[in-house]
């Protein structure tokens, strides 16, 4: 696995958020995480190449993501990328800030759910950075505190509205908490987490929470996103990364522990998910 380290930033115990602003010809800052939450935008460096957690991308012309996770491993590199211009804007902001009181109240709820959301790194399509950037720029070069402030609010409010924001990273490889407003879901990812690497079928969790099981695939897929079979191969699929790098057990060994029935199906689901066989992620890492 990669080395990485635990980032000391640079915000100040009185200050709401810090702004570093850097024009560079080369990504050079090692793999770290941090306890501050984490908006970094990065635009001229189409072919770098983007790790958050388990998640390994190459990147496009202009590029955001927000991140949560206090241990969420993550690092830019140069891949593809021409030397050139890179333009990078990183935003730390006091994690504290998004816990308190005023964040329970009503206009600060999408806000709320996206900060959650980003616990596994939430990466933002290139139209709604395009609206954004300038947005971002004046935040970086704005002087005055309370103002800034605003500015910051206002930008993580458009940015809690752009619906095609998705995460990057497996809850389960990170080890985030998934936050669901309802408690039968709650039920039901906790009885995954802890049976996943044996055979869990559609009517053993509608019937956790007393559902037919057409209803409660529905009910699942609206409050999370996603169907339980599609939550279940996930939560596998961040288990098994997470050993991969973790452990010297056999691809094989990993996949039938992790629920997988057979070794094609496994290296299929994986590669589909992550772009690479499991022994190539390995490698990679």
């Amino acid at each position: 696995m990669r080395e990485s380290f635990t980032e000391i930033t640079r915000l100040e115990p009185l200050d709401i958020f810090y702004v570093g602003e850097r024009h560079k010809t080369y990504f050079e800052y090692p793999a770290h995480c941090h306890a501050t939450y984490e908006l970094n935008f990065v635009e001229n460096a189409a072919g770098a190449t983007r790790t958050i957690g388990d998640s390994y991308e190459s990147i496009g012309a202009l590029d955001l993501v927000l991140m949560t996770g206090s241990r969420l491993v993550h690092v830019w590199e140069q891949g593809t990328c021409p030397r050139q211009d890179i333009h990078e804007i990183t935003i730390h902001m006091d994690p504290d800030t998004f816990r308190g009181p005023l964040m329970e109240k009503r206009a600060f709820v999408s806000i709320r759910r996206m900060m959650d959301r980003a616990q596994r790194g939430l990466a933002f399509p290139e139209p709604a950075i395009r609206i954004l950037r300038e947005d971002i720029i004046n935040l970086a070069q704005s002087n005055d505190s309370f103002a800034s402030v605003v500015r910051l609010f206002n930008l993580l409010y458009r940015l809690s509205l752009v619906e095609e924001a998705r995460e990057l990273s497996s809850s389960s490889f990170v080890d985030a908490r998934e936050e669901n407003e309802d408690e039968r879901v709650r039920r039901v990812c906790t009885y995954i987490a802890d049976h996943y690497m044996h055979d869990i079928s559609l009517s053993d969790m509608s019937r956790l929470v007393c559902m037919a099981d057409e209803s409660f695939s529905r009910f699942f897929r609206n409050k999370t996103g996603r169907t339980p079979n599609r939550y279940l191969i996930d939560y596998r699929l961040g288990i098994a990364a997470r050993l991969l790098l973790t452990t010297q057990r056999s691809v094989a060994d990993i996949g039938y522990s992790c629920g997988f029935n057979t070794l094609s199906h496994f290296n299929r689901l994986f590669r589909e998910s992550k772009g690479c066989t499991p022994s190539e992620f390995r490698e990679r890492f």
